[in-house]
């Protein structure tokens, strides 16, 4: 693991787009592709909001063999002038589904996310009830009683001292769970660590880098911001150049192939030839 200076937020950005450019269409068709997906599954009728997060690992870790392709592809190309003509297939974004070393950290990761969710809903609902006890709360339950009513009840206990240091604990604590998990896909997919190692280089790793990427998370605040695009146009390319960005900050700080914490030797990268 490597650290860097804060401009290289800027330039894990710009050459994120230079790898886009590579191969374009592909590079924007596997994003877009994965969120379609992920809207159709979170769609079906009782199950859907159970399987996503489940499925979410999956695609995006097919996105990265994606995207670790094209790289592998342009550094080669510089040998082999015919390199360049490889072709991808779409199907690479589906081939962590079929690697076994690859279900299990992908499958509790999305487990993860859905215990950790749970937790977070189950904290606010436990505070608002313990809030609540004693006092009369039909406006809640009243079928009668507009959305409005409602939140007019509920904001002082929302916006209480109490309510305020509660809202502090979950903001520290999810801002702990996205440092952890924010490299946690590419350490599994690409460099074959468990999830528990994952977890813990990726915290370890934006903690390091921690002025970078806050100048990065700026710039991208001000490109949704200023740059005036549809939400469709907003999809189609911003959307595939985080990705492809933040592929470019892994490489950058995972340089050379790690060796995973509990291995004797550097585990073997994961191949993305199809």
């Amino acid at each position: 693991m490597q650290k860097h200076a804060v401009g290289q937020g800027w330039h894990w950005i710009a050459n994120g787009w230079r790898l886009m450019r590579e191969r374009l269409g592909l590079s924007i068709g596997v994003v877009l592709l994965m969120y379609v997906l992920l809207f159709v599954v979170s769609m079906l009728p009782m199950v859907g909001s159970m399987i996503t997060p489940f499925l979410t690992p999956f695609l995006a870790g097919g996105v990265y063999l994606v995207l670790a392709r094209i790289q592998e592809i342009r550094a080669r190309r510089a040998i082999e002038p015919l390199a360049g003509e490889q072709p991808i297939g779409f199907d690479l974004m589906f081939s962590a589904f079929s690697r076994p070393a690859l279900r299990k950290p992908l499958l509790l990761l999305g487990a993860l996310s859905v215990v950790f969710s749970l937790s977070l809903l189950l904290l606010m609902a436990g505070f608002v009830v313990w809030q609540l006890a004693g006092i009369d709360h039909a406006v809640l339950t009243d079928p009668t009683a507009s959305d409005t009513a409602r939140l007019e009840f509920l904001m002082p206990y929302l916006l209480s001292g109490k309510a305020m240091l509660l809202w502090l604990v979950v903001m520290v604590v999810a801002v702990v769970y996205s440092m952890a998990t924010f490299f946690a896909v590419p350490l599994i997919v690409l460099r074959g660590f468990s999830l528990g190692d994952a977890l813990k280089a990726s915290f370890a790793a934006v903690s390091a880098n921690w002025l970078p990427f806050l100048w990065y998370a700026l710039i991208w605040a001000l490109l949704f911001i200023t740059v005036p695009l549809t939400m469709m146009l907003s999809l189609i390319l911003l959307m595939p150049l985080l990705f492809a960005s933040l592929f470019v900050a892994f490489e950058a700080i995972w340089p050379d192939q790690p060796t995973a914490p509990g291995h004797s030797s550097p585990p073997q990268r994961v191949s993305t030839v199809m």
